[in-house]
């Protein structure tokens, strides 16, 4: 029963890693590079909710909605910023980049908001039981928000124009602009969306646990796993990995101390990338 129970909280954990990989996956698409400073996008859509509730006195929906509006502007005034004057240079130089970007925006947080832990004050449900299995409620909402989110973006990309844009620019971007795509329009929506997922993965950690300055950072690790995992560039492959890094974490539990469970992910990672290097959803061409 501890392996069915862990198997649980492992899919719940998987659901918000999918999102939080697949913004990643969605900037290394288009922009070639990993962005270090999503997990502190993450970080500042939780801070965003949590000053609607304690605040502004939203409800919780609307507060969300505004932490979800912080971090992709937030992504979006990065990009004009910084990210897009440096679209000329190599991979490694946007990755080290991005680190000071979320440097920055972590000890900003601090300057203003302090290190203090903080919640939303949401009400205590009680677990629903099924035997010794125990579910939370709101992890089912966790696990649907999570799959609305990715529905939406699957639907965006695979059944619209931009889509269709998009898609095309990750392929080749010389090509698409040559074609009459206007590369920098999509760069700006690709941003906007993926900023937008990290907010919502943001909060979705902030219900789950606590808001604290550091707490993007701290899921960023497993986040990139994921993202490596499935293949980086392929969204789908963002998801899948998501839910295998999530899971394998919370069952190792079962086996070995929590302390160590972070380590399981990058023991999955070695392993798949040995057999494929490209991840498991991913292309060659696509691991530059």
């Amino acid at each position: 029963m501890q392996i069915l129970q862990a198997l649980a909280n492992g899919i719940t954990e998987g659901a918000i890693l999918a999102l939080a990989a697949l913004g990643i996956t969605l900037v290394f698409g288009i922009s070639r590079f990993a962005n270090a400073a999503h997990g502190d996008y993450m970080t500042t859509g939780a801070y965003g909710a949590y000053f609607g509730t304690g605040f502004l006195g939203l409800s919780m929906p609307m507060a969300a909605l505004l932490g979800i509006v912080t971090a992709a502007g937030v992504g979006l005034l990065f990009y004009f910023l910084v990210f897009k004057k440096l679209s000329r240079n190599s991979s490694a130089v946007n990755l080290i980049v991005s680190i000071g970007v979320a440097i920055f925006i972590r000890y900003s947080i601090v300057l203003f908001a302090g290190s203090e832990q903080y919640s939303y004050g949401l009400p205590i449900l009680r677990a629903w039981r099924f035997g010794e299995l125990r579910i939370f409620p709101m992890d089912l909402f966790f696990i649907g928000t999570s799959v609305i989110s990715i529905a939406f973006v699957h639907i965006i990309l695979r059944y619209t124009e931009f889509g269709r844009k998009m898609r095309a620019v990750a392929d080749n971007s010389q090509l698409a602009r040559v074609s009459g795509i206007r590369v920098e329009n999509v760069e700006v929506i690709m941003w906007i969306m993926a900023s937008a997922l990290a907010g919502i993965a943001g909060i979705l950690i902030g219900m789950k646990t606590v808001v604290d300055p550091l707490m993007g950072w701290n899921m960023l690790l497993a986040a990139f796993a994921a993202a490596i995992l499935g293949g980086l560039g392929s969204p789908g492959g963002a998801i899948l990995g998501g839910l295998i890094i999530g899971i394998s974490q919370e069952m190792s539990v079962v086996f070995i101390s929590e302390t160590y469970k972070v380590a399981i992910a990058f023991i999955v990672i070695a392993v798949v990338l040995l057999v494929r290097p490209w991840g498991l959803l991913g292309h060659r061409e696509a691991v530059r």
